[in-house]
């Protein structure tokens, strides 16, 4: 018996000493939600850039969350909001500025001014439910006040999605949520990578179709066609609702407060997508012919259920149907989530109430106007809920174009954004597989800023080298201003990083705005002290006469970097504007002794002298 219970036991023995093995030298192997920033010395998290890995075993380079920092332990007043969803969420195709979380985090900053406002964006492009769901245990270890949800649009084709080429189909929701359970233990990601490598090896040379790289778009949509009330269609609906109601409970349950919104789409200016059941007769084609020429007649409530049934008829499904804004209000009833009517909202501002391209890019994703405007609608159910109990001042409140103007975007940052969405609408499915294009690799660009941006809107240079080799032209070209827009760009998207802060300062103090250059310092001394932007600063309170705070800052240089020898003859000057002769000496001592030709050493010395009476500038 004894031996039978070992030999049952040593597979289980070497399975834990594997696993613990896994998890002592591969700390981010379980690839977990949350990682400490590189930046700030350990007192920021991060979203892990990795963390998407745990969907996409075959991607070399998955989508990542954005890059946002939130305080590693929560501060007594903080006021911490996380997002959940796609890339519309996430504020493709924009950088991450372009976003609707960080307009409604700058409104939340100036309604909320005695809270440490907090928000993070968790959106992760080509993802469904299935992914929110997951992460729904390390969002409420972090503690947050509330989530808000802008999700639905991937729900067919996204990871794990009934009609997704990765992971989904016919398993059952159950088992796919015992997968993502089984993804937390070291040993089965190291096998569930192993099988995905051999099954890329075997698919190997195999082709894409079409010109060009397929698009992640492509790549994800396993079943193409999804016929209105379908099996596939109805366990779309049944899946999200699932999940959905999962999430909720989960985080209400740790006292959470949940925003959950309705999706828009564009309905009246994109015609059903490429698929051969959309022309057939009393198709999707047919019936949004017939709303566009009811819109054209006059005739909005025509116009508007036609474009409607015609988005819900389309067999190809990357707009989310109808139906599952009514899944959202349904959940959020029962599970008490506050409803944000997002597509109400955009209902409201279109023509006809049909959303169109003036809130549009493409098929989901929204133009500067359309992120405004969802921004506004969950600043909205914020408002309404008494911003969960925190102390409010409404009338710090600025014009939302404002806020849109504080997105510091770029000509750069919208030809990203352009390139991004020309690149789409080339391909399936926008177009016939037939008909694609490789539109990156067959466009021209004109000029070195067109050429930056196509060349990450490939993933060839990163968004931020982008941003400082342009503003480092822009400052060689003698145009500050322009350097600055692009720098003020990196230090929105890095509060926290030292160098960002520094060259906007150059670049506005190159500009001659002195007044917005010292602000930069002050803002990148509070986030990251350093010797040289205390001495820059110190240096700046001389100008302005206020020796006691040049003083100040000129210590700290001094003491951050005692050999730095500007800092020492400025802080020995400043000494003797303040009459403090003892120490203006032995400063000047100090710095003869680093390096006794320092321009203007030798006549200070001369002035100072060594004697209790000789002669001291006057402070005129």
């Amino acid at each position: 018996m004894l031996y039978l219970v070992v030999t049952l036991l040593v597979p289980v023995v070497l399975w834990l000493a594997l696993e613990a093995g896994l998890r002592l030298f591969d700390r981010d192997g379980g690839l977990p939600l949350f990682v400490q920033a590189p930046e700030g010395d350990g007192r920021y998290l991060m979203a892990n850039p990795r963390v998407a890995r745990r969907y996409f075993a075959s991607e070399k380079n998955p989508p990542a969350p954005t890059t946002e920092l939130f305080a590693a332990e929560r501060p007594a007043n903080a006021f911490r909001v996380f997002v959940l969803g796609e890339s519309a969420a996430a504020g493709f195709p924009y950088p991450a500025n372009g976003s609707f979380s960080r307009q409604l985090r700058d409104a939340l900053r100036d309604v909320l001014p005695g809270d440490s406002v907090e928000v993070v964006n968790l959106a992760i492009a080509a993802t469904n439910s299935y992914t929110m769901q997951d992460l729904s245990d390390e969002v409420v270890a972090a503690h947050p006040d509330a989530v808000l949800i802008y999700a639905g649009h991937n729900e067919y084709y996204g990871a794990l999605g009934v009609a997704s080429s990765v992971g989904g189909g016919a398993a059952q929701p159950a088992l796919v949520r015992v997968y993502l359970r089984l993804l937390g233990l070291r040993t089965f990601l190291v096998l569930r990578d192993g099988v995905a490598s051999l099954r890329q090896q075997a698919a190997a040379g195999a082709a894409s179709g079409g010109e060009g790289a397929a698009s992640l778009m492509e790549v994800l949509a396993r079943d193409q066609q999804i016929p209105l009330g379908g099996e596939s269609y109805l366990a779309g609906l049944s899946q999200f609702s699932g999940n959905l109601e999962r999430i909720v409970a989960r985080l209400r349950s740790s006292g959470v407060t949940v925003f959950v919104a309705s999706v828009a789409s564009n309905e009246r200016d994109l015609p059903p997508l490429a698929a051969p059941a959309n022309d057939q007769p009393a198709g999707a084609r047919e019936v949004y012919l017939a709303a566009q020429q009811a819109f054209a007649d006059g005739d909005s409530a025509a116009a508007r259920d036609g474009f409607a049934r015609a988005r819900d008829l389309d067999v190809v499904r990357f707009r989310a149907p109808g139906a599952l804004d009514s899944v959202v209000r349904a959940v959020a009833r029962r599970t008490g989530a506050i409803y944000v009517p997002v597509a109400e909202a955009f209902a409201a501002a279109s023509p006809a109430g049909s959303p169109g391209n003036e809130l549009f890019l493409e098929h989901v994703h929204p133009n500067a106007r359309g992120y405004s405007l969802i921004a506004r609608t969950f600043f909205d159910a914020i408002q309404q809920a008494r911003f969960l109990d925190h102390e409010a001042r409404p009338g710090r409140l600025r014009p939302w174009s404002e806020y849109e103007d504080g997105r510091a975007l770029t000509e750069l940052d919208e030809l990203i954004a352009h390139h991004a969405r020309r690149t789409l609408l080339t391909r399936w499915p926008f177009v016939p597989v037939e008909k694609q294009l490789d539109y990156r690799g067959s466009y021209r660009p004109q000029g070195l800023t067109d050429s930056l941006a196509l060349l990450v809107s490939r993933g060839g240079m990163g968004w931020a080298e982008a941003k400082l080799r342009l503003g480092a032209h822009y400052e060689a070209m003698g145009a500050p201003d322009s350097a600055a827009a692009e720098y003020r760009g990196l230090v929105r998207e890095a509060p926290v990083a030292a160098a960002p802060r520094q060259l906007l300062a150059r670049a506005l103090a190159a500009a001659e705005r002195e007044g917005q250059s010292e602000e930069a310092l002050r803002a990148r001394m509070a986030s990251s002290p350093s010797a040289d932007v205390a001495f820059q600063l110190g240096v700046l309170a001389l100008q302005r006469r206020d020796l006691a705070r040049g003083i100040e800052l000129l210590e700290q240089s001094v003491q951050l970097d005692s050999l730095r020898p500007e800092a020492l003859y400025q802080l020995s000057l400043a000494y003797g504007l303040a009459r403090d002769l003892p120490r203006a000496r032995s400063t000047a001592a100090r710095l003869a002794r680093l390096q006794p030709g320092y321009p203007g050493l030798a006549g200070w010395l001369e002035v100072i002298g060594e004697g209790p009476g000789n002669a001291l500038p006057e402070d005129s």
